[in-house]
């Protein structure tokens, strides 16, 4: 037979080539290896190049020895004559020598069959996949208990759910009570979660397995599945033993709403995996889940038998604050005059991290002012020749060579006042206006820095509230004595300027409870659905803050009056809140404090019992009460003669709480006029005639009408 053209040759040599890799001598098997390497034969049709394997395995004489006598046929089959094919066939022969087949290694053998290897597409092998590291399963050892503050509850049900189980197992099997398999904390972002759960590892010493949710995601198919249950079977090893998913949300969400297959095979596979573990009593694991967003997580996972348990970690309250400040600073030097309560108190809506930062802060603050000093002794006592031999062009410059000239000079001795390094209160001060507490990072005010000493007058809206919301967060084992619940909410109204803002701070900062702030405008969004889920996210945070204050500015814009005229979003808004103030009444802690100037137009479902059922009206102040509130606005103010000064007030008719914050500022920018740094009378009744009252008697008549019908004496 004679070979046609060049692409026979060609195909002579690859079929050659992958006969001794191990590819089955038939057309198809050939065809198959062609295209999967990178040849150029691969572009060639598929009848055509199938025509061409057929001729070349006819032959080459296979399946009969085809190394034999190949390159006899190829010579008989050469034309004579033909120059060139001849030397292109001695190529070919001198490219499929012996030494080339000799140096192919031999296939391994298998029953007597010759065993394929894989390759790539580009005929390349396949590498081999590399093992991952085994990861250790030894207890954290930088941390224990005393390093947690403030939550003695929590970690009393921890000790219950994971202490008395995993220590002392034989006991549950005897009692045949059957151990927990998962718990899961939640809470925001920085309340203590990762700590809490490693520091109860660190102090059992018991193998701790720890899944950081992102890192067993894979893109390959089967492996993120594979590393969990790999993970799981290195806890049953090690049993007893504690497994920790940190951001389980991640991981395990909704499978319903989850668009990528790979979420919800890992989500069946954490089922699985959870399900597995009650095989052996006496080697119990137990599954700890942490996450911020406990709503995210796949329903399955939160039944009775998986993560049946679940604790919620707060956002710290006054007196946590103080116990988590003690904690964090138990092995500090700190100076006799640090005190914690006046740290705890001004730290509103500080978790623990926000914590945590402030005392490093406050200890760089410190050492920064030991390193100020040690700098000036070095430019006192050195010379410039010492320090680099010559002046630097900037302070700056000089500093660094002044630090770094004493560093070397060990005989001198340390700065007077140094010699016993401590964080003084100062240091916390000094940095805690720098330090953004995380609650203001998510959008949420929590300013209760105001007392009843701010406020002058509203004495009996002052006593109302102090019985709806500052007794029962206080004492409330008064009212479960008498056994009635507090009102769950307190509608301040009443004409612009007259403190009715003010008067909530207080209540948050007297009852020592956190306080959100909101306005009524900034949780309504043009996108359908974002307005609600705003409102459940304020209800949300404020279960995890309680006890909890929260309020709502300008309500009259978020839940007008339902009927044909508003819009559907606007309804849907309104539902969304009366359904959260609904729930208040099993969720104790939270209290709710609107404030409106046009409570007519508010929905008539937010005023009955059980949601905003305590209207208090908020009255202009008469002559009295306005002495008050200059009063309080003239404390701490470079002010002589207050008494006298305040008597201003009583002329000043009509005249609300904020009106009288404008006869100061104008007093001041008169005083400023005449050059002058001390207010005085003449300041204050040139300011009584520029400024007038900025409710008409027109709406006063107004209010009064709806004082009638709103029913309220105050």
């Amino acid at each position: 037979m004679r070979l046609q053209g060049a692409i026979d040759n060609d195909i002579l040599v690859a079929t050659r080539k992958f006969l001794a890799d191990g590819v089955s001598a038939d057309v198809d098997s050939l065809w198959t290896a062609v295209q999967r390497s990178n040849s150029a034969l691969k572009r060639k049709p598929k009848r055509v190049l199938q025509a061409s394997i057929e001729r070349v395995l006819e032959f080459i004489g296979v399946p009969d020895h085809p190394d034999d006598d190949s390159d006899a046929a190829i010579e008989q089959s050469q034309p004579q004559g033909d120059t060139s094919a001849d030397i292109m066939n001695r190529s070919l022969r001198a490219n499929l020598s012996a030494p080339r087949e000799a140096a192919t290694p031999p296939s391994p053998q298998r029953d007597g069959e010759e065993v394929k290897k894989r390759r790539m597409a580009n005929d390349e092998p396949i590498p081999k996949r590399q093992k991952a590291e085994k990861q250790s399963v030894a207890a954290p050892t930088d941390l224990c208990l005393d390093d947690i503050g403030g939550i003695d509850g929590i970690i009393e049900q921890m000790k219950e759910l994971v202490v008395r189980p995993l220590l002392f197992p034989a006991k549950f099997a005897s009692m045949k009570v059957k151990i927990p398999k998962g718990i899961l904390l939640h809470g925001p972002p920085g309340c203590g979660k990762t700590m809490l759960i490693r520091a109860f590892a660190a102090q059992m010493g018991l193998p701790f397995v720890e899944i950081l949710g992102p890192s067993i995601v894979s893109g390959m198919s089967g492996e993120s599945e594979r590393g969990l249950r790999e993970r799981f079977e290195e806890a049953k090893k090690n049993a007893p033993c504690m497994i920790f998913l940190d951001e389980i949300d991640a991981i395990a969400p909704k499978r319903d709403t989850s668009q990528s297959q790979m979420e919800k095979r890992i989500v069946a596979q954490l089922l699985v995996s959870m399900d597995d573990l009650d095989r052996d009593p006496s080697k119990p694991v137990i599954v700890i889940a942490t996450t911020n967003r406990p709503d995210s997580i796949d329903p399955a996972l939160r039944r009775g038998g998986r993560f049946d348990t679940e604790i919620m970690i707060p956002v710290p309250n006054e007196s946590i604050r103080k116990h988590i400040l003690m904690a964090q600073t138990r092995e500090a030097p700190l100076g006799d005059d640090v005190d914690f309560a006046r740290l705890a108190k001004m730290t509103a809506g500080f978790v623990g991290s926000d914590l945590h930062d402030l005392v490093n802060k406050a200890g760089s603050w410190q050492l920064s002012k030991y390193f100020e000093v040690l700098e000036a002794q070095a430019r006192d006592t050195m010379t410039d020749m010492e320090v680099d031999g010559q002046k630097s062009s900037t302070a700056a410059v000089q500093g660094v060579k002044m630090l770094i000239a004493r560093s070397r000079r060990t005989d001198l001795p340390w700065p007077a006042g140094f010699e016993e390094s401590k964080i003084m209160m100062e240091a916390f001060l000094a940095v805690l206006p720098i330090i953004t507490p995380s609650s203001k990072r998510e959008g949420f005010a929590t300013i209760p820095d105001v007392s009843w000493d701010d406020i002058g007058a509203l004495k009996s809206v002052r006593e109302e509230l102090q019985t709806a919301i500052v007794e029962p967060i206080k004492q409330p084992e008064l009212y479960a004595a008498v056994g009635i619940s507090a009102p769950t909410g307190v509608l301040l109204w009443g004409p612009p300027g007259c403190g009715k803002t003010l008067l909530a701070k207080a209540v948050a900062a007297e009852s020592k409870a956190n306080f959100i702030a909101i306005k009524g405008p900034e949780l309504l969004n043009k996108f359908v659905g974002e307005s609600e889920a705003a409102v459940r996210r304020v209800f949300m945070r404020a279960r995890s803050s309680v006890p909890c204050v929260i309020f709502f500015d300008e309500l009259d814009a978020l839940v007008p009056r339902r009927d044909d005229a508003g819009s559907e979003s606007s309804a849907r808004v309104v539902n969304t809140l009366l359904t959260e103030l609904d729930g208040l009444s099993e969720r104790q802690g939270i209290y709710v404090i609107a404030a409106t100037n046009r409570p007519e137009i508010i929905d008539e479902a937010m005023l009955r019992p059980g949601r905003l059922e305590t209207p208090l009206f908020v009255d202009l102040p008469g002559p009295d009460e306005r002495v008050e509130i200059l009063r309080a606005l003239l404390r701490n103010k470079p002010i002589e003669n207050i008494p006298e000064i305040a008597e201003v007030a009583r002329k000043c008719n009509g005249y609300s709480g904020a009106d009288l914050g404008a006869l100061l500022r104008q007093a001041g920018q008169h005083a400023i006029r005449r050059r002058v740094t001390r207010l005085e009378l003449q300041d204050f009744e040139y300011a009584a005639t520029m400024i007038e009252g900025s409710v008409g008697k027109e709406a006063m008549q107004r209010f009064y009408k709806l004082r009638q019908r709103f029913g309220r004496r105050v």
